[in-house]
């Protein structure tokens, strides 16, 4: 958002314009996505409330659909509220933000700091897509979310371009789709699996690594064990500030090259310090062949 430091108040204007090859209407619905407004964000468009979110660290999105106006340009306006740590009573997750910064805590920052972004989504369309490896089972189940039971599901699983299964079902129901012989996921071997899914008319893409993890009993002490080996966590205590947007990273780069350097330096894993990264965060830690033990901001 460009403020780089904390408002208690701020309002963001812009215009913007729905392509026309969206066809916008009953059956495409115009979906407003936040990735992270820290903290209450109010949202309008062309003066109508669509949403109302509290909450630093998460998504949220909107319907706009039946607030545009005709076919030309389209007022956008986003006020927040963020208090941080001087709210009586309310009590907002703010991790190491802090209004006098000193010590272990740091500067505030406030507003928009992750990607804002809009999508002409089906009326019946997945908000998100949960997958729960099953390494035994040689399996994973694939529950989508978001969206009315009963419609038909189907999820198909890629190992790069070759097809490795597919499940047929309805939403409301986890399917399990199966992974025959699976290339188990690892910090040493980081192997991914691709994975799209079509919810009616919605089709989806995502990702997903086949491996398990557990706490047990090992030698007479509790260990940590993946894929049924006990792995040390070699992790670093990872705040995710940076020296010119904070919270916010200056590129898709930025993130990566951070997660790079943990892996050069001998990490295996990552310890997310009282902060929730962007997706894309996440998505190297995986890529790469990092475990995150993630914090409650």
């Amino acid at each position: 958002s460009g403020i780089e430091r904390h408002e208690d108040r701020m309002w963001y204007r812009r215009t913007f314009t729905v392509p026309p090859g969206w066809n916008i209407g009953d059956t495409k619905r115009l979906q407003l996505n936040f990735d992270a407004v820290d903290w209450r964000a109010k949202v309008y468009v062309n003066g109508t409330l669509v949403a109302d979110h509290s909450g630093g660290y998460d998504r949220f999105s909107a319907d706009v659909s039946d607030a545009l106006r005709g076919e030309g340009p389209q007022e956008l306006v986003v006020g927040v509220y963020d208090p941080t740590d001087s709210a009586d009573g309310e009590n907002p997750p703010m991790g190491k933000q802090r209004l006098n910064p000193s010590g272990i805590f740091y500067t505030a920052s406030s507003g928009i700091w992750q990607t804002v972004w809009m999508e002409p989504v089906a009326a019946d369309h997945a908000e998100d897509v949960k997958t729960t490896p099953d390494v035994a089972g040689e399996k994973v189940a694939v529950a989508v979310r978001g969206v009315r039971d009963g419609l038909p599901v189907t999820a198909v699983a890629f190992d790069g371009r070759r097809e490795v299964g597919r499940a047929t079902g309805t939403s409301g129901e986890p399917l399990n789709v199966p992974v025959p012989d699976p290339r188990l996921w690892s910090p040493d071997d980081p192997h991914l699996y691709q994975l799209t899914v079509t919810v009616g008319d919605d089709r989806v893409g995502s990702y997903f690594g086949m491996r398990s993890i557990a706490v047990q009993t090992v030698d007479g002490q509790q260990r940590t064990v993946l894929n049924g080996k006990p792995v040390f966590s070699m992790a670093t205590l990872d705040q995710g500030f940076w020296p010119d947007g904070l919270h916010t990273a200056p590129t898709d780069e930025a993130l990566a090259s951070d997660l790079v350097m943990h892996k050069q330096m001998g990490y295996n894993a990552v310890r997310k310090h009282i902060k929730v990264e962007p997706d894309r965060w996440f998505y190297w830690a995986d890529k790469l062949g990092l475990l995150v033990w993630q914090d409650m901001p």
